[in-house]
């Protein structure tokens, strides 16, 4: 579900981009346009930060690029200045931005900018706020609705690797502590880790737990119900494969991640990217897509 890999140098696109495939659509071409960084945080922090991360951009003036990203229900909280919008926000400013469900995330990056973030394991932001992930479900909010006034310095650096020490001391001193269910709730996720649970029914048997059961977890640390998340990841899987170059067809490839037809595969595509499979993976080789002129 969450792919993974240590890179970090976006100024050289032949490498490949690790967990950026399935979470951003196009990852090469994000990266010709944009500068990505991401840090491991203290290990005192890991079982409920997946890492920090950055973005940042120089197009020159009047141009902009457009971002499409994909994520399983994370949460996110971010410092962005410069040229960002998004549906909702500003962009500048420090954000909260909560498990997205409906669809894809878009992005624009205008001129100038940058992102820097932090991104919850699941079910991590727990240990530091008793905050309903289910009413931040797909939205953006002002991180002081959580924080409060005790907000990331405002002189944090632009890049995930710089910032990671001051992040490690500002978590750290909001004094996490684990939640008493969090515990189970990883156990089923270890569940969700093999390919061959593409349901709820399956994730039944393999967690021992029933539907209701795991309806409660998942709204309680994620903010969204299982058979939500599961198909969501399931998608990811499937934006992963294609821009990897998979050489299978689109047929072989939706029954390999569980599809049994090929019409649900293709709406359920659609839903979560916008585009159908094929147009998707025809239009790999377009390396002007997103690109928006002055």
């Amino acid at each position: 579900m969450d792919p993974s890999g240590d890179w970090t140098n976006a100024t050289a696109p032949a490498v490949e981009p690790g967990h950026l495939y399935g979470h951003v659509l196009r990852p090469e071409e994000f990266l010709r346009h944009a500068r990505y960084d991401h840090a491991v945080p203290d290990r005192r922090l890991r079982c409920w930060i997946d890492r920090y991360w950055s973005v940042t951009w120089d197009l020159g003036p009047g141009r902009m690029h457009r971002v499409t990203t994909l994520d399983e229900p994370s949460t996110h909280l971010t410092r962005e200045w410069g040229g960002v919008r998004r549906e909702g926000t500003d962009g500048a400013g420090t954000w909260i931005t909560g498990p997205v469900t409906q669809g894809r995330f878009d992005v624009t990056q205008h001129e100038a900018g940058g992102v820097v973030g932090v991104r919850f394991r699941l079910g991590g932001t727990t240990a530091f706020t008793r905050a309903d992930l289910a009413a931040l479900r797909d939205r953006t909010v002002p991180a002081a609705e959580w924080f409060g006034a005790d907000l990331p310095p405002p002189d944090l650096p632009s890049t995930a690797t710089g910032a990671a020490p001051a992040l490690d001391a500002w978590l750290l001193a909001r004094e996490p502590r684990e939640d008493p269910g969090a515990a189970a709730f990883r156990e089923v996720l270890a569940v969700l880790e093999d390919p061959e649970v593409t349901g709820t029914a399956v994730l039944e048997r393999r967690s021992g737990r029933s539907i209701r059961s795991l309806q409660r977890q998942f709204h309680r640390y994620v903010g969204v119900g299982p058979k939500r998340m599961l198909l969501r990841a399931r998608v990811m899987d499937a934006v992963a494969a294609i821009d990897r170059g998979d050489p299978r067809s689109l047929a072989d490839l939706a029954q390999g991640l569980g599809w049994f037809d090929q019409s649900h595969f293709i709406r359920d595509f659609r839903t979560v990217t916008g585009r159908t499979p094929s147009s998707y993976g025809g239009s790999r080789g377009d390396r002007a897509a997103g690109i928006l002129p002055p």
